[in-house]
């Protein structure tokens, strides 16, 4: 009986870790919003699931690499880290939200950088097409716009708080 019951367990406990297993590949997948490519520099959107549905912010994150994969040594200059803020905007079909905070992440990484950028969330709740634009004239001198899949980001937040 007890063998019974310890084999039971182990199937119990190894089915939840299966399914957190294949929640975390989920979220992996669907926090990638959009991936370019400009002037030798490879740009990765990722969105940042909230811990709660109560939070009143969302948190995105653009990874920026070099295609060759070399250090860059430009990246040091001060112009990469401070003064970002006016670079980044979320453009809704009512509104065009500034983030309240955009901050250069500190990851050591040398062949690139690293942006988290916090927007309100009162842009989530809006309907329709919405997209991220990134004034780029640190790496391609261009305008850049990133879909956001207002889809993905529920289901993603839907999947954390559930986790």
């Amino acid at each position: 009986m007890r063998v019974i019951l310890m084999l039971l367990t182990g199937a119990v406990l190894i089915l939840a870790c299966n399914t957190k297993q294949q929640r975390a590949k989920q979220m992996k997948e669907l926090s990638l919003l959009d991936e370019k490519e400009a002037s030798g520099w490879k740009m990765r959107l990722h969105y940042l699931p909230s811990k709660s549905r109560d939070t009143s912010d969302w948190s995105l994150v653009l990874r920026i690499e070099h295609s060759s994969g070399l250090p860059q040594k430009m990246l040091n200059e001060p112009k990469f880290s401070y003064g970002i803020d006016s670079l980044f905007e979320v453009i809704s079909p009512t509104d065009t939200l500034s983030p309240f905070m955009a901050i250069r992440v500190a990851n050591g990484q040398t062949n690139g950088a690293e942006y988290m950028l916090t927007f309100d969330r009162k842009a989530l709740r809006e309907q329709g097409a919405m997209q991220l634009r990134f004034r780029d004239w640190l790496f391609s001198q261009r305008d850049l716009f990133f879909p956001l899949n207002l889809a993905s980001i529920h289901q993603l937040d839907s999947i954390y708080t559930r986790i």
